[in-house]
């Protein structure tokens, strides 16, 4: 059997879609899977006008179920050889008489037992549940009611298509009778489709202007992008995160190339390309220098009209970037260090305080990081550009920091802050470049650093499911940071002075927050370093290290010996000195007890190793593994004279602490 469902509805917000379309499908899956109904194949299908599944392969009847079932003890179910009423319950609730049980021995001692038979019914019958509660358990953060209906959905259903093998399923949802009948695109207004074979449904609706496949859509907008709109001069600035939005805002998607009057192209880029893709959609186009160029292109329904269309968009950019250029050249009338003031009225967070409080927590968290006079300048001015009218009046909230330092590189400050301030944004994202300056990155960490300290002393710490401060990719980027910069910096002593900071200026609500955030920090740098290094190599250092640079030194001497015999010999012989160690405390070495060869060029070995850097250490210890396997294979530890054997424990103890502070074996 195959079978075709679609749910038509008022365009749906993009942003739900895809999420939709996937979760309509999985729903139905499971479904199927607890109906016992079998199928070869489900497609799914999407658009922002419908929803839609095509199940191909599917059994005409649900398999029957045998089943054999365990139920309450005897102990229970039983009184004076007689059912109680929990084994009354049991059977009710599986539709079986009071005599249609068996006693089984099981481990536990006797239960009730059942067998059950239920044949299948016919797929058919059983869809229509399945379908009712596939649509009831879609989910969205704003609904809406429509007509005098109670249900509730993200946008009012309009028509419902629902074919078994080409004939229509009798379904009603909401108030709204399936049919064969679908639609075309909206600006055929009348024109409705009837669908008479299942296999067709894609091929009918591109006929009449509707792409069902998601990935079609994708597809033919960068086609026609390179085909009707780039040329040798210029080439579309293909956005991924615009794409997917626009792939979900059209159903038969063609591509126009528009124009704008160059005047504006005296903006920041980054002002005309947001305009642009916030509030138009358009695609920005380059030449091939790279310069942005004064064109656009617009993914509009169908090819149709394609001339107005492109009149119409051009005519409509217009106030778009004149508003832009109208509050850019207001917020050029003062300096960005005017701005500062007004961050004292901008509140970060209730507990936190103000932008202007977390600006003066960042600044001694610099000075702790021996930041100089440009890196303080970049903090003092991080936010300012938060209260400029770009930022706040326009709602440009991407373009924070970046319209920053285009102002303070205009109102007079040195190039060194103009490019720290966007720079201590950095890392946004999963994948991001970090800061290329020092003040940068020192002013990044600072930020960062204070934002997920004061999270945890607050009781905000990131859980399972809510993150509403990006903690998480605060402390990732924190970590990104340094490491990328090699700070010379202990980041235990870096979080305890972060913390001193706040509790100075605000009250912690959370007693446990430094321990925490600490165990937490620690976890994402091992994850960090982790990406960059074999996770056994970074799990020997992690526990005996806190310095960012050290880090880096340990792990890239390490990285050179992997893999190498004589690395995981050595490992091997530490792991051994460890075990024999458990609970020794003892490092008190008596030079007059060290009588046996063995002894005395192990005691040559940790002489030598006194002092050393890791690096040495390192090579001291390859060379001179068999020295402490000599010990092991030649020298009894365990000797009647107590003496004796606690000299010896203290040898090796005193082995494994030299090594227990470069190294966690």
């Amino acid at each position: 059997m195959k079978f075709l469902f679609e749910l038509g509805v008022e365009e749906l917000p993009s942003r739900y879609v895809d999420i939709s379309e996937k979760a309509l499908k999985k729903e139905v899956e499971k479904e199927l899977k607890e109906n016992r109904i079998h199928y070869e194949s489900i497609e799914s299908f999407s658009t922002p006008r419908r929803l839609a599944l095509r199940i191909n392969g599917m059994d005409e009847m649900q398999q029957d179920l045998n089943e054999e079932k365990i139920g309450p003890s005897t102990s229970v179910a039983l009184k004076d050889k007689k059912p109680t009423k929990a084994l009354l319950g049991f059977l009710s609730s599986n539709n079986l008489g009071e005599n249609d049980y068996s006693i089984v021995n099981t481990p536990k001692g006797e239960y009730i037992k059942i067998k059950k038979y239920i044949k299948g019914k016919k797929t058919e019958e059983i869809l229509k549940d399945i379908l009712d509660k596939a649509l009831k358990s879609l989910e969205f953060e704003k609904t809406m009611k429509w007509g005098s209906n109670t249900f509730r959905f993200v946008r009012p259903i309009k028509w419902i298509v629902a074919l078994i093998d080409n004939k229509v399923l009798d379904f009603t949802f909401e108030g709204v009778k399936s049919g064969n009948i679908t639609r075309g695109m909206r600006i055929f207004k009348s024109q409705e489709i009837q669908i008479d074979d299942i296999d067709s449904y894609e091929k009918l609706l591109e006929e009449n202007y509707v792409i069902v496949s998601h990935d079609k859509r994708k597809q033919m907008i960068i086609d026609q992008i390179h085909t009707n709109c780039d040329t040798e001069e210029k080439k579309t600035q293909i956005d991924e995160k615009l794409l997917k939005e626009v792939v979900n805002l059209v159903e038969y998607p063609y591509a126009i190339m528009g124009s704008f009057d160059k005047s504006y192209l005296v903006l920041p880029e980054d002002l005309i390309t947001i305009t642009m893709k916030t509030h138009q959609r358009y695609f920005p186009v380059r030449f091939a220098d790279g310069k942005l160029a004064n064109n656009f292109v617009v993914i509009r329904n169908a090819p149709m009209y394609s001339e107005s269309v492109k009149l119409g968009n051009e005519k409509v950019i217009i106030p778009r970037l004149a508003d832009s250029k109208f509050f850019f050249d207001e917020d050029l009338k003062h300096k960005l260090s005017d701005n500062v003031e007004k961050l004292k009225n901008v509140m970060f967070q209730k507990d936190m305080g103000t932008i202007y409080e977390k600006m003066q927590r960042s600044t001694e968290i610099a000075k702790f990081l021996n930041a100089d006079s440009d890196t303080l300048r970049t903090i003092y001015l991080a936010k300012a550009d938060l209260v400029s009218n770009v930022i706040n009046e326009k709602e440009f909230t991407e373009l924070q920091g970046m319209m920053g330092g285009i102002y303070a590189e205009k109102t007079g400050e040195n190039e060194v802050v103009s490019k720290a301030i966007p720079e201590h944004y950095m890392p946004r994202f999963q994948g991001d470049k970090l800061p290329g300056t020092i003040q940068g990155a020192i002013a990044s960490i600072a930020d960062k650093l204070d934002t997920s300290i004061g999270a945890f002393c607050v009781g905000l710490k990131p859980t399972g499911s809510k993150d509403p401060y990006a903690i998480r990719r605060a402390t990732q980027g924190i970590c990104l940071v340094a490491l990328d910069k090699k700070l010379d910096v202990d980041y235990l002593q870096l979080i305890d002075k972060a913390y001193n900071i706040f509790k100075g200026n605000k009250e912690v609500k959370y007693a446990k927050a430094l321990e925490e955030y600490k165990t937490y920090f620690k976890q994402r740098l091992e994850n960090v370093l982790s990406d960059m290094y074999d996770r056994d190599l970074v799990s020997y250092v992690i526990n005996n290290e806190t310095n960012f640079k050290n880090l880096l030194v340990k792990l890239d001497k390490l990285k050179t010996l992997e893999n190498t015999d004589k690395f995981t010999d050595l490992i091997n012989v530490l792991k051994r000195v460890k075990n024999i160690l458990k609970d020794v405390k003892t490092t008190e070495i008596n030079s007059d007890l060290i009588r046996e060869k063995e002894e005395k060029a192990l005691l040559e070995v940790l002489l030598t190793l006194k002092d050393k850097d890791f690096s040495s250490t390192i090579d001291i210890l390859l060379e001179n593994k068999d020295v402490i396997n000599n010990f092991f294979n030649n020298i009894k530890i365990n000797v009647e004279d107590v003496e004796m054997k606690n000299n010896r424990l203290a040898l090796l103890n005193n082995i494994l602490k030299t090594t227990g502070n470069i190294i966690e074996i």
